[in-house]
């Protein structure tokens, strides 16, 4: 069990969790496709990408246009990267 901190609940000290953080990305200059990541200073070789989606949302307020990739790292690691085409910016997303 999880001890108390005493601490008041209250609605203005909500955060949001897992927001998305810039990342690099090199593409391959013929097919626009990424195929590393950069992040720490370390490069990670992007194996494949297994999935791929877009979303394109709220255009009566602030919009959002996003190209999704689900990707497979050399070391096997699955990551959620996004373009934010709106930004022109890579970012991560974990879930």
């Amino acid at each position: 069990m999880v001890t108390s901190s005493g601490a008041a609940a209250s609605p203005d000290r909500v955060r949001p969790l897992n927001l998305p953080r810039p990342i690099g990305v090199t593409l391959d200059e013929r097919t626009r496709q990424p195929i590393a990541l950069q992040e720490r200073n370390r490069r990670h070789t992007i194996e494949r990408v297994q999935d791929s989606w877009e979303i394109d949302d709220e255009w009566w307020r602030v919009p959002i246009s996003r190209r999704y990739l689900q990707v497979v790292l050399q070391d096997g690691a699955l990551r959620t990267l996004f373009y934010d085409r709106i930004a022109k910016r890579w970012f991560e997303q974990a879930y």
